[in-house]
């Protein structure tokens, strides 16, 4: 039986709860990874430019802070619930724990539909919501990071906003600010760079290279555009891309320098000269060698599965393949590479960035990404091997991992007996 109405939160205890059963993990265990440390909703008020008031529904969801403060990035989308945030966060702590990140998982959010605020109404937004959850962020307890809906000038505004109640100047509570704020280079590129580190890698496992091979990307935002750019760097022929509005496929490959171009002047992709259009269901079951959705949870369900020609699934997006799909893509031999192997790239630059910010000593872009490849290419190893040794998939192998870890530091604490 298919369940395409779960919740992000439904689709991640069901890979908790199947990891946990080949753990042989305890019932108290698993109690402490099902439920997040702490979750804080706010109402947020909100001056509008014509004078009248409105408020928004904003959350923080702090997942497990074991093996340190908890870590993770605060979404504006109009469609956010407190599921998302749950799901999101447990997704954070899994992730920093596979990337050896000596922090947990937190997640935010508002829900909100950034583009129908004015740039005043959205600063206004995003300072109410640090006001209100301020009381649980710091360095050493929560640092937000950006994600949907929040770029640099967003992060910038909570930094400035933090910074102002708290009276002092501590660059390390954000992570994704501009640089001239405390930012690290390559932070706003690093999620794609990393992706791509993770695709080569998978494939030299499997002897085989990026050049030449046919690529698609559902999602052609910040994730997206970069991913675009660096497969292109390695030879790689980008044929289908998409935004909210739709799909464009073009056999021969799309320039992805002209479809940045085209979207900074009309808003979308679509109509892009010289490219076919399909949907944005169509784009996910395009025949290719590499399909990255890197846009929202949920993408890759029972009712396309087995529609999906790719060979490789390279998650960029958290959550994009519900176990239903992945199950169908395994027996088809699809190697489906999780996304918290695939997409740490910018929780690991994060961390970078906070240790940059506590020894105020920064580090070029090529130096931050000298930095980031080896650490994702051996993630990607070491979950490659793990998995072929006991017979698992990738994300289960990666779970294992990840979990291990996060049990072992809550047993030395003393926090379970097992």
């Amino acid at each position: 039986m298919t369940r395409e109405k779960d919740s992000a939160y439904d689709i991640a205890m069901k890979g908790l709860d199947d990891v946990a059963r080949i753990m042989n993990l305890s019932d108290e265990v698993v109690g402490y990874l099902r439920t997040p440390q702490r979750i804080l909703i706010v109402e947020l008020p909100v001056r509008m430019d014509d004078g009248s008031l409105r408020f928004y529904t904003g959350y923080r969801a702090q997942h497990n802070s074991a093996l340190g403060p908890v870590k993770g990035g605060t979404r504006l989308h109009k469609d956010e619930t407190i599921d998302d945030v749950k799901a999101l966060s447990f997704w954070m702590s899994i992730k920093n724990a596979l990337a050896n990140i000596p922090a947990g998982g937190a997640k935010g959010g508002i829900a909100v539909d950034p583009a129908t605020l004015s740039p005043t109404e959205l600063e206004r937004l995003c300072r109410a919501y640090i006001k209100a959850v301020f009381p649980i962020l710091g360095s050493k307890v929560d640092i937000p990071g950006p994600d949907v809906g929040t770029p640099q000038q967003v992060m910038a505004w909570f930094t400035d906003e933090y910074e102002n109640i708290a009276q002092c100047h501590e660059p390390a509570a954000f992570a994704g600010k501009p640089p001239i704020l405390g930012g690290s280079e390559g932070r706003n590129r690093a999620t794609g760079r990393g992706l791509v580190d993770v695709a080569e890698k998978a494939l030299a496992l499997n002897k085989q290279e990026i050049k030449g091979k046919r690529i698609v990307i559902q999602g052609f935002g910040n994730l997206g555009s970069h991913a675009a750019h660096f497969f292109s760097e390695l030879g790689g022929v980008i044929t289908g891309l998409s935004d909210v509005n739709g799909g464009i496929y073009r056999a021969k490959g799309i320039d992805h320098v002209a479809a940045l171009a085209h979207m900074a002047k009309h808003g979308t992709l679509k109509d892009m000269p010289g490219t076919e259009a399909v949907s944005n269901a169509e784009l996910l079951e395009l025949s290719c060698d590499i399909l990255a959705p890197c846009a929202l949870q949920g993408q890759l369900t029972a009712a396309n599965a087995d529609r999906v020609k790719a060979a490789y699934i390279i998650e960029g997006a958290n959550g994009p393949t519900t176990p239903e799909a992945e199950a169908i893509m395994r027996d088809k031999g699809i190697v489906v590479v999780p996304d918290i192997v695939a997409n740490p790239g910018g929780a690991v630059v994060a961390y970078f960035e906070l240790v940059q910010d506590l020894y105020h000593y920064y580090w070029k872009e090529d130096e931050v990404f000298a930095k980031l490849k080896p650490i994702m290419q051996k993630t990607m190893e070491e979950v490659w091997h793990s998995a072929r040794k006991n017979k698992l998939g990738l994300r289960q192998a990666a779970w294992i991992s990840a979990i291990g870890k996060i049990v072992e530091a809550m047993r030395l604490r003393g926090w379970i007996r097992v």
